[in-house]
């Protein structure tokens, strides 16, 4: 039982994070599912299942209210200039190759 609660925990912290990063580019497609790509890769444990070069990308889902928020703050900083400061949840729903958006704000 305390091996499996370590193991839980662990994974848990395997996470992506973004630590004061600019805004490259930002996508949405026509079924709501949307990514920021960043100007560096994140940093932290991203998730496992991170492929095909999307090591410097978050995901979110523009059909929700969250993603409208992810969408409006990852353009707000964009075009301001600002960095961002973000964490992302460990998985890949969504795009299946990109991990997904958590929680984040602009800084600076």
């Amino acid at each position: 039982m305390v091996i499996c609660s370590f193991v839980f925990s662990f994974n848990a912290l395997a996470v992506g994070e973004v630590n004061e990063f600019k805004v490259v580019l930002v996508r949405a497609d026509q079924s709501g599912s949307g990514y920021v790509k960043f100007d560096q890769p994140l940093e932290g444990t991203p998730a496992s299942c991170i492929s095909g070069g999307h090591d410097y990308h978050l995901s979110f889902d523009l059909n929700t209210p969250g993603g409208k928020g992810i969408m409006s703050l990852v353009l707000s900083a964009q075009a301001t200039g600002k960095s961002i400061k973000a964490k992302g949840t460990g998985s890949c729903e969504g795009y299946g190759v990109v991990e997904r958006w958590n929680y984040g704000w602009i800084i600076n």
